[in-house]
């Protein structure tokens, strides 16, 4: 796969065998179910500015690349001053309902347990605002002992953008070749990808299962308990 010149290559480091990998995980749609409090808040900002609602189903396929594009896509709208005075509009009306019915996926308490009980080092990295990652994090991921927990800000590119998930695994202690990136998107197996880290696909989240595959990610799993299996024995 061709990368940008502004991202070359990332050294071909063969994993360390006697080192279990760390983990980087998405947010929405792998380890959180996000998804009817984004709909809901894009329709009730779609409808008061007299715009088509958009189904929850068909959500699925706008997230993921951050909120201008989010909004961009569910409005039709692509004049840039419009979408970013309909991001601050939009901000108040997530924050205000953002837990309401987000849950974490089932299976994803066991997991997190396994994962804690082999001492294995964990992070989020979304392309949510950072703003909103964070209370998210805070009241569903509490209990575990993750690193850090990181949505998008200003001082960094949105993933597939390589500098944070790089930047997580040096704060977990481990090389890129060394820490998995898992998520429901091609947007994080081309971030595995760039930052020379080995891609793992789930898929109970926002995206298809064909889609998944097309971007040939190095594992695809249903279900997390599975995720384990590829960390390594306990």
């Amino acid at each position: 796969m061709t990368r940008d010149d502004d991202h070359p290559s990332p050294p071909n480091e063969p994993r360390s065998p006697d080192i279990r990998p760390a983990i980087i995980f998405d947010l929405d749609g792998t380890l959180a179910d996000t998804l009817d409090d984004i709909t809901d808040a894009v329709n009730e900002l779609l409808g008061a500015i007299g715009r088509p609602l958009v189904k929850t189903d068909d959500m699925r396929g706008l997230i993921g690349e951050g909120l201008p594009i989010l909004i961009q896509r569910a409005s039709g709208i692509s004049d840039s001053d419009v979408i970013a005075e309909l991001v601050d509009r939009y901000r108040p009306v997530y924050t205000s309902r953002m837990l309401r019915k987000t849950r974490l996926y089932p299976g994803i308490e066991g997991l997190l347990d396994a994962l804690t009980a082999a001492d294995v080092a964990m992070c989020v990295l979304s392309n949510k605002p950072h703003v909103y990652t964070l209370p998210i994090c805070d009241a569903l991921l509490s209990r575990w002992p993750f690193v850090r927990c990181c949505g998008h800000t200003d001082g960094y590119q949105r993933k597939p953008d390589p500098t944070k998930a790089v930047e997580l695994a040096g704060a977990m202690g481990r090389k890129p070749c060394d820490t998995m990136f898992v998520g429901d998107s091609t947007v994080d197996i081309a971030t595995a990808r760039a930052a020379g880290m080995r891609s793992v696909a789930v898929t109970w989240g926002f995206r298809r299962r064909a889609e998944l595959l097309a971007a040939e990610p190095d594992q695809l799993i249903d279900e997390p308990m599975a995720l384990v299996n590829l960390v390594g024995p306990t």
